[in-house]
C-alpha cells in the first residue's frame, strides 16, 4: 500500500487508498476578499495575488518526487511532507519566516514507498500524521510544537489524519475486526468509534477534520469500494453523509475533505466514469444539513473537488476544464469565482506525470496553500496570497 500517492491530490475526487495516504490564467476578483494583499488608496486596485513556490529541502526531483504542501494555519505555517530522490517520505513544517524543518517519526523506514507524512497542523504549530516502517507497516504519531514527537497505535495499525487545536488527535486504523476511527486526547487517552456501527462493514476511516466544537468530518469506504462522508459531533453522535447524485459503485460516493468552526463542509461526489474520465463535483454541505452541488463556471461542468473552507466561508479547490488540464479555484464568500494557475505549473492534459496546480488549503487571512507539477511531473508546493 503506497501511502505517498495523495490519489486525492493526482486525481480530483477520489480518496488515499492508504489509512491516513508567470500568468493567473483567469483571475475574475472584484473584491479584496480571499484575494490577498493589502488595499489601495481609494480609487486604486489592491494588488494581484502573488505565489511563492515551496521546495523543501532534500525533496527529490525525478517525476512524482518533491514536495507536497497540505495544510496552512493561521499563523502562516505550512505543513506537508516530501518525497526524496530515493523514493522515501519525510513530513516537513515551513514557519511564517519561510525556515523549513524536516519532520522523520523514529522507526520510519528510508526506503522506496516508506517514510513519514504530516496530514495535519494546528494552530499552535502542532502536527500529526503516520509512517510507515521497515516492515511495511503504518503507525501514527503527533509532534508538538517544541519538536518532540510520540508514536502510537490505538491497536493494528493506523495513520493520523488531523489535529484539533487542543491537541486531540483523529485518524484510523485497521486491526481483525475491520477499519475504525480514533481520537487520541492530549493526556494520550483513547477514543474509538465506528462511523457505521459495524467496522466490518468499512475497510478504511480517515477523519480529516476537526473544529474548535470538537466535531469531527471526514470520510469512510465501504466493502464494496463506495465512499461516505461522516460527521461526529463533540457527543460522540454519528452522521453518515451521502450526498444527493452521489454515485453508488465502486470508486463513487460522497468525500469530505474539510470544515469550518460554523460546522461547514465542503469535498465532493464522484459519479463515476463519463466519456472516459473520472468525474467528481464539489459539493457545500450547511451546518443545517443542506446540499449545494456545484463546478466553478470554468469547469464547464467537466470535473471539480472542494478542498478547503475557512472561518469566512471561503472555498477553494481544484477543477479539471473541457481538455482535462488541472487548475485551482477560489469561491469567495458572496459566490464569485476566482480561478488561478501556478505559473510554473504544466498546462498538460491529465496523466500519470502532471499535477496541473492543486488548491488543498485556505486560512483565515485567505492565504491559499497547495501544489503543483512542472513540466517533468516534479511536485512544488504553493502558497497564493
Amino acid at each position: 500500500m503506497n501511502l505517498f500517492d495523495h490519489s486525492r491530490v493526482d486525481v480530483p475526487g477520489k480518496c488515499s487508498a492508504a489509512v491516513g495516504i508567470s500568468v493567473l490564467v483567469s483571475l475574475f476578483c472584484f473584491g479584496t476578499a480571499g484575494c490577498g494583499g493589502a488595499s489601495g488608496g481609494q480609487g486604486q486596485n489592491p494588488p494581484p495575488p502573488t505565489f511563492t513556490t515551496i521546495d523543501a529541502p532534500g525533496a527529490g526531483t525525478a517525476s512524482g518526487q518533491g514536495t507536497y504542501a497540505l495544510r496552512i494555519n493561521d499563523a502562516g505555517e505550512i505543513a506537508g511532507y516530501f518525497i526524496d530522490a530515493n523514493g522515501a517520505g519525510h513530513g516537513f513544517i515551513r514557519n511564517s519566516s519561510g525556515l523549513v524543518t524536516t519532520i522523520d517519526a523514529p522507526g520510519a523506514g528510508t526506503a522506496q514507498g516508506l517514510g513519514t507524512v504530516v496530514e495535519g497542523l494546528n494552530a499552535s504549530g502542532e502536527t500529526a500524521g503516520y509512517f510507515i516502517d521497515s516492515q511495511d507497516l503504518e503507525h501514527s504519531f503527533v509532534r508538538n510544537a517544541n519538536g518532540a514527537i510520540t508514536t502510537f497505535d490505538p491497536a493494528g495499525t493506523s495513520g493520523a489524519q488531523s489535529i484539533g487545536d487542543d491537541g486531540t488527535v483523529a485518524g484510523g486504523y485497521v486491526d481483525e475486526n475491520g477499519a475504525h476511527g480514533y481520537l487520541r486526547a492530549p493526556d494520550g487517552t483513547f477514543a474509538t468509534f465506528d462511523p457505521t456501527g459495524d467496522a466490518g462493514q468499512v475497510t478504511i476511516v480517515v477523519p480529516n477534520q476537526i473544529n474548535l466544537q470538537g466535531s469531527v468530518a471526514g470520510e469512510y469506504t465501504d466493502t464494496n469500494g463506495v465512499f461516505h462522508g461522516f460527521l461526529r459531533d463533540s457527543s460522540g453522535n454519528i452522521t453518515v453523509l451521502d450526498a444527493p447524485g452521489a454515485g453508488t459503485s465502486t470508486g463513487e460516493g460522497t468525500e469530505i475533505a474539510d470544515m469550518n468552526a460554523g460546522g461547514v463542509m465542503v469535498g465532493g461526489i464522484n459519479i463515476g466514469v463519463i466519456n472516459g474520465v473520472g468525474t467528481t463535483h464539489s459539493l457545500i454541505r450547511s451546518a443545517t444539513g443542506t446540499y449545494s452541488i456545484f463546478d466553478p463556471p470554468s469547469a464547464d461542468g467537466v470535473s471539480s473537488f472542494a478542498e478547503g473552507i475557512n472561518e469566512s466561508g471561503a472555498i477553494i479547490g481544484t477543477y479539471r476544464d473541457a481538455t482535462l488540464v488541472r487548475h485551482g479555484f477560489l469561491e469567495e464568500p458572496g459566490g464569485t469565482f476566482v480561478t488561478f494557475d501556478e505559473p510554473n505549473a504544466a498546462q498538460l492534459p491529465l496523466s500519470g506525470v502532471n499535477l496541473g496546480t492543486a488548491a488543498l488549503r485556505i486560512n483565515a487571512s485567505g492565504t491559499v496553500v497547495g501544489l503543483f507539477s512542472d513540466s517533468s511531473g516534479v511536485r512544488h508546493g504553493f502558497i497564493w496570497q
